[in-house]
Formats: structure tokens, sequence, C-alpha cells
């Protein structure tokens, strides 16, 4: 039996979500990367190589994988790290297993570890003057964040340059010439992976998916364009990231008729932060159904700002801050109280100067989601702002109310939260949003 202390086997009926581990564990842990798509395909080459680690969807093709690739590596006496992701009847004690919305980063550090790999030095490694890609970890449309090159000889002969895409076409001509591998300068290849993982995970989020792996994919490109947004890396792929994940969460809220099966599909697998946004884009759309003003336009521009309205909070929990008395109840340090006041204001700013094809308006709702003009802390009644913007600070508040019920496991009726809202927010402008919760479908 081969044995490669490098050699991870990636079993995921997925193929994006397969080639998201791929490409990161090639480039960050210097493995050697086998996938299958079929438990029986794995099972085949496993009795021939023995990995150094095994990662397994758990469960899929109606099958637990955990469970069989566990029995393997018991039954063989391999020497082999088990991880699985996902739901799996394997003990923690005979596996790593991570939960279905476990960012890859921390799945790649875990397989680092038990390789014995650090990232000091991989960073050091010598990977001489171009990094090979393989063309399988390429996607079709992506833009690219450095030149490319392909391999004639001992020469490197430059094809396409830093912000051109990579068209089907493209990869058609070269799959066809027989190339394998595409390069890039040593220097760049941690750019350009990242780049991959980025456009990968939004990618996984399509219509071909079940609603639930829709929700899933679409929370962890949510958490990749956040962590990107708060470390000011926006980049033409994050942008197309963005706006693919928005999209998504309007198919996803005309696909789902009912409120509670939204809240059933995100349980503990989708972030907090990515579960308000995505169910107050549910509720803002429908309030904009029944306003007389509503249409189609107003819709994807709630659902811009349930995007970003609370994408730079540095703590999920921050999401039920809505007031300065809720602000003062949280004894945060000042770092934190000022992420907190001014995330509003610094939200509409990323989206000014990053994005360049937004919906007219809707940095302004961005920075009054919480009704002060000029997006720093909150206004108590707000009106002088934009409609819109009254419909989002509705939809939010409805929503907060829900999650922390569902959090403490208490039972909240809409008339109760419906009062709870009426009193906090009085006029006439605030009342016909606020009827209009009455007929949403839950």
């Amino acid at each position: 039996m081969l044995e490669r202390q490098n050699l991870i086997v990636i079993v995921d009926n997925l193929k994006r979500s397969s080639q998201l581990y791929s490409v990161g564990l090639e480039a960050y842990v210097g493995a050697v990367v086998v996938e299958f798509n079929s438990i029986d395909d794995a099972v085949d080459y496993l009795s021939t190589n023995s990995p150094a680690i095994i990662l397994t969807r758990g469960t899929f093709d109606q099958r637990d994988a955990g469970v069989k690739f566990s029995q393997i590596i018991d039954q063989s006496k391999l020497k082999t790290n088990l991880i699985i992701i996902g739901h799996t009847k394997v003990s923690v004690h005979e596996a790593t297993i991570f939960e279905e919305n476990v960012e890859v980063r921390e799945v790649i550090k875990k397989c680092a570890n038990f390789l014995g790999v650090t990232a000091k030095a991989m960073a050091e490694k010598d990977v001489g003057d171009y990094y090979p890609i393989k063309l399988s970890l390429l996607c079709p449309n992506l833009v690219l964040v450095c030149p490319v090159y392909k391999k004639n000889n001992d020469l490197f002969d430059k094809f396409l340059d830093v912000g051109n895409k990579l068209h089907p076409e493209i990869m058609t001509i070269l799959k066809s010439s027989g190339e394998k591998e595409i390069y890039v300068e040593a220097a760049h290849r941690l750019k350009f992976v990242n780049s991959i993982s980025f456009f990968l995970a939004e990618l996984m989020a399509d219509d071909r998916l079940s609603l639930e792996d829709t929700i899933l994919f679409s929370n962890n490109s949510y958490s990749i364009v956040r962590d990107a947004a708060r470390r000011m890396m926006i980049s033409p792929v994050i942008i197309q990231a963005t706006e693919g994940n928005i999209s998504t969460m309007l198919s996803i809220t005309q696909r789902i008729p009912k409120l509670n099966q939204i809240l059933k599909m995100t349980t503990s697998n989708v972030n907090l932060i990515f579960k308000h946004s995505l169910l107050t884009c549910f509720v803002g759309s429908h309030i904009i159904d029944k306003m007389e003003w509503g249409n189609s336009e107003q819709k994807v521009k709630i659902a811009f700002v349930s995007f970003f309205s609370n994408l730079l909070l540095s703590e999920d929990e921050y999401v039920f801050i809505h007031s300065d008395e809720d602000l003062e109840q949280q004894g945060l340090s000042d770092k934190e109280r000022e992420n907190v006041w001014n995330h509003s204001l610094n939200s509409a700013k990323i989206m000014s100067k990053y994005y360049t094809s937004l919906p007219m308006g809707v940095e302004t709702i961005v920075k009054q989601h919480h009704g002060n003009r000029y997006g720093m802390g909150f206004a108590h009644n707000p009106s002088t702002i934009s409609p819109l913007a009254l419909v989002y600070i509705i939809s939010d508040e409805w929503v907060s109310l829900i999650l922390k019920s569902e959090k403490r496991k208490l039972n909240l009726t809409r008339s109760e939260s419906l009062s709870i809202i009426k009193s906090k927010y009085k006029g006439l402008m605030y009342a016909e949003i606020i009827d209009a919760l009455n007929d949403l479908t839950i």
C-alpha cells in the first residue's frame, strides 16, 4: 500500500465544494490532493493508498460517508486522520467533526496541524519563480488578480493580464491544446489562490442546489465577503461574490413563501449575521409588496441594504443593538463601542468607494438604517429619512425580536411583537409599514 505523508483524499459529491478545499490545501499546506465525488471510488483508491488525511462530507447519496471511512481506517489499521464535515454517526473520538458552516480556513488549519505544516514554513517554502495552478481548479469567468503565464519549454509567456477574465472559450482552448496547468508568479500565488476560493464560494450558491445548500453556501460566501470588508481587502472577485450573494438572497426570498421555512433552514448551520440579513431581506420584500410605491426595483434595493447594513459589525451579537440604551447595556470597550456607533456610516463608505454598480440611493439607506441621517449612532422614532430606510428599520426590528426570542427559546406571538414595535415607532408612516406585517405568512 502506497503511503504519502502529504496526501489528502477529499470525498465530496459537490464539485465546487471539493475544489474549494483542494485549491486551499495545495497552496497553503503543500498537500497532494486527490478528489472523489463517489464514496465507492474513494474506497477502491484506499485499497492501494494510505493518505495522511481523508476529508469527507458527512452524509451524501443517502449514506453516512463518515462511518464508512472510519470503518476502513480501523479495519485496515491506516495511519490516517479522518475529518468529517456535516452530520455523521461517527464519534468525536474517532474523527475531527466540523459543522456544515465551518469556514474553509479552519479545515485547512486542522489539516496543516495534522501534517505538521506551519504558516511560516509555507511562506518561506521555495516554489520557484512561477507557481503552477491546475486547470481543474480554475473557474470560467474568474477575474484575474494577477498576470497568468503558459510554460513554453523553460520559458514562461504571459497570456492574460490582471483584470482580464477567464472566459469559457479561453478555458476550452487551454484544455484542447493539452495544457494541464497555468502559472502565476510565485509572489502572487496566495493572492491568486484566494481569488479562486472567493469565486468558488460565490458560485456554489446557485439555483441547482437544494434550498438548504443554497442558504449554507450563501452563508459561507457572506462570511468571506465580510472578512474581506473588515480587512479593507475588496477586490474584483469580492465584488463579484457580493453581487452573486445579493442575487441569491433575493432568489431565496422568492422561492420560500413562509418565514418559518427560512427559520427552519437557518438553524445552527448559519451564522447569526447572515441569518439576520436574509430574514430582513425576506420581511422587507414582503412589506414592499404591500406598499403603493413598492416595485421590484425597491426589492433589489432592500436586498442590497440587508446585505451591507451589518457587514462591518465586529461581533454577531451587536446586530441586536438598536438604541443608545441597548449600547449602554452592553458595557463595550471604547473600540467596540466605536465599531457599533459608526458601522452604518462605514458600510456606506465602503459601498461608495469600491462598488460602482449600486442601485441609486442604497448607500444613503445603509447610512440611515438606524435612523440617524448621518450614519452615526441611533435616532429615536426617526422620520426625516428615506421611506425605504423606514421599511428596513421595521424589518430589522421585527427580525431581531424573532431571533432574540428564538435564542432564548421563548414563544413570541405576532401580536406581542407588533405591540412592542408599535410602542417604539409612532406615526402614520410607521403605522402603514407595521400594518403590512399583519399579512406576512408565517
